[in-house]
């Protein structure tokens, strides 16, 4: 708006304070007219009403004798009431018994009536007011009284009222703004040089400049004083930042070299073992299964059992190595994004799943064309390890459910995998990606605590999200995001 475009604060200032100070008072003004309208329209029904409650009372006898000569002569008192232009009284059954008109040329035709249960209503319409009253005696409903009043005594009052509150804005205005072209210049002119000095340290980057601190000792004084001292204070430091410069930098090298060969070392060291543990592991693997195969009949049973308990955490061992491989490769392989459809994916691996465990009755729920940009190897474990904890966790259900899908999001498409199985405790979501964290016992699911923490790792080197949300006995849903992004 043009009325803003002006560079002067002062004027501004002034404008600003005028806005709100108009605004104010008009406001002040249409709530004060609402409010007496509503007031004197309240006081007016409150008064038809108690006037159609009184006709009826004086109407009773009148009713209930069938005398119409009495019942004329009490609506002939409401030509005290200038308000009331007419009035009618009616029998139970809904004929008319009697009725007032203030002025023969008055046309009056009832169309609005008491519903069943009410036993006092009022109609507005224009500048009449149309109030109906039921008539009882000792608990019996005798008739109904309707009486017309006009509403105009209300604008009238309502207009003197307008006019008064008029003239108090008009004065009000114009004492607000002898009052703010007053005080203007006494605020406006230090917060201009301080302006024009934050200017100049903006533009130039001069620290040294310093505002003009107005005599008063007012709160634009202590401003003016402390912006000073803060620009004493960038000053001082940016002199010890760029003394400080040249050796932050030479130390976030060194830590970067030193943190890339940790790295380095991290990974030989994880690969080191992971091969030096395989030897010895495959051994002890053949001997248990030749003890397996071969000697089973001279073993008692305690010995095959123990022969079986062998193999199975040698089948343990193997799996965690292949684990913890999957987590350093996670963290240390470099990505080659490449075109990637997680569908054909995800069916890959399910046919996989059916065909280690044929027994199985598992339906799996693969959506079409989930297409992503991302590192091939690394998607594959990821997928491995969702589809592969459903299946685990499905594994005491005799029909199970595996579903791959995505959804569109603003954010961008959202993948998961879901499935019907033994769920988790949703106070623990937290634990489910860091690793070694499980929410099962061994004998309930067995399994290293590593996959998902795996997951984690290549979905954040991607740039994207995983999250988890589950209930006890009540399945699982995996939820992951992968933002399409160059190398």
């Amino acid at each position: 708006m043009r009325i803003w475009s002006s560079q002067s604060i002062s004027d501004k200032f002034m404008r600003m304070t005028l806005v709100v100070s108009g605004t104010a008072l008009l406001l002040v003004y249409i709530s004060s007219i609402v409010y007496d309208l509503y007031s004197l329209r309240h006081e007016l029904i409150s008064s038809i009403a108690t006037e159609a409650s009184m006709l009826g009372a004086n109407s009773v006898a009148a009713l209930l004798f069938d005398d119409k000569q009495a019942m004329e002569s009490t609506l002939s008192a409401l030509r005290n009431s200038p308000r009331v232009r007419a009035a009618v009284i009616l029998r139970p059954d809904g004929s008319e018994f009697a009725r007032y008109l203030r002025d023969p040329s008055i046309h009056f035709d009832l169309t609005k009536h008491l519903a069943p249960g009410e036993t006092q209503h009022h109609w507005l319409s224009g500048r009449e007011i149309l109030m109906g009253s039921k008539i009882q005696f000792q608990g019996a409903w005798v008739g109904t009284v309707y009486l017309v009043a006009e509403t105009g005594d209300v604008a009238r009052r309502a207009g003197r009222f307008g006019l008064i509150s008029a003239g108090m804005l008009l004065i009000c205005f114009a004492i607000a703004l002898l009052a703010t072209s007053t005080i203007r210049h006494l605020v406006t002119d230090p917060l201009t040089g301080l302006a024009k000095t934050a200017q100049v340290v903006t533009r130039e980057k001069d620290y040294s400049v310093r505002a003009r601190i107005p005599p008063s000792s007012d709160e634009l004084a202590f401003l003016v004083k402390s912006f000073n001292e803060m620009l004493e204070q960038i000053q001082a430091r940016d002199r010890a930042l760029e003394a400080t410069r040249s050796d932050l930098e030479r130390r976030v090298e060194e830590r970067t070299a030193e943190l890339s060969a940790t790295n380095k070392e991290l990974e030989a060291f994880s690969y080191s073992v992971a091969h030096d543990l395989r030897g010895p592991l495959q051994q002890i693997n053949n001997i248990g299964f030749l003890l397996q195969q071969t000697s089973a009949d001279g073993l008692n049973t305690e010995g095959r059992m123990l022969v079986d308990r062998l193999l199975e955490g040698s089948k343990r061992m193997s799996g965690l190595i292949d684990d913890l491989l999957n987590l350093s490769r996670a963290s240390s392989h470099p990505l080659h994004r490449t075109p990637i459809d997680l569908s054909n994916m995800a069916e890959t691996i399910a046919a996989g799943l059916h065909a280690e465990s044929q027994s199985r009755q598992v339906r799996f729920i693969i959506a079409r064309g989930a297409p992503v940009f991302a590192d091939d190897g690394l998607m594959q474990v990821v997928l491995e390890n969702l589809l592969g904890n459903a299946w685990k966790y499905t594994s005491k259900l005799e029909s199970a459910e595996i579903e791959f899908g995505y959804t569109e999001e603003e954010a961008g498409t959202v993948y998961f995998v879901r499935d019907n199985g033994a769920g988790f405790n949703p106070r623990y979501a937290d634990r489910l990606f860091r690793p070694f964290q499980r929410l099962h016992s061994q004998n309930e699911f067995t399994g290293t605590g590593v996959g998902l923490a795996t997951a984690y790792r290549i979905i954040t080197r991607h740039g994207g999200k995983i999250w988890a949300k589950g209930a006890v006995d009540q399945g699982a849903t995996f939820f992951f995001t992968l933002p399409y992004a160059e190398a």
